[in-house]
């Protein structure tokens, strides 16, 4: 499918914009190298972006953000379709100058009402793994159906003004063992919709 998140470890993070007017998220190694990028297709004003980060808003605003690698060839469409379901296709490139089509579900992130719980599913939303934060929703070890962990996502701290006045987030990813393909896909884009789900309204401030 990808070898895109083939590797031990991985930050995810965005771009120091005190309003995001376009969601964007990188995806790097250790050395700081672009794996991939996620951004959505559609570029808000400024008064539509502070309103899609008021609180109320935030969890139950839809989304749709394409994820391409580092030569911009499109891998996977993940589509927050509620408050609690994001959908992860792959990606069906579209003609010159068309957006990307969504192909075939992959698997679903599927948040609880807390904010602090995902679980993981696949294509026929069997649970596959699940992440379960702590109380402050920085650190989320990643278990599977035996709840042995093998991954961990944790928030990093990026400096007082770009945690208080910036969307400036920043997620490490790790990986403890081997797993499914489809599954490191999934883990690394947990980071970003527990991103999207908990820190999102920031952008306010």
């Amino acid at each position: 499918m990808t070898d895109l998140f083939n590797l031990p470890s991985m930050r995810v993070e965005q771009p120091r914009k005190v309003v995001q007017t376009q969601t964007r998220y990188d995806v790097v190694d250790d050395q700081g190298t672009r794996l991939a990028y996620v951004t959505d297709q559609q570029v808000r004003s400024r008064r539509e972006a502070v309103r899609a980060a008021l609180p109320q808003t935030v969890r139950s605003a839809h989304a749709t953000l394409v994820l391409k690698d580092a030569e911009d060839a499109p891998r996977f469409v993940i589509d927050k379709v509620d408050a609690w379901n994001t959908h992860v296709h792959l990606a069906v490139p579209g003609e010159e100058g068309e957006a990307v089509m969504r192909g075939d579900r992959i698997g679903t992130v599927r948040a609880n009402s807390t904010r602090r719980q995902y679980f993981l599913l696949d294509a026929d939303e069997t649970e596959m793994a699940q992440a379960i934060g702590d109380l402050r929703l920085r650190t989320f070890p990643v278990t599977d159906n035996d709840r042995r962990k093998f991954a961990s996502i944790n928030k990093k701290w990026a400096g007082l003004r770009a945690e208080l006045f910036t969307t400036a987030d920043r997620y490490a990813v790790e990986f403890s063992e081997e797993v499914d393909e489809t599954l490191r896909v999934l883990v690394v884009i947990t980071a970003i919709v527990l991103d999207m789900m908990a820190y999102e309204s920031k952008e306010l401030v």
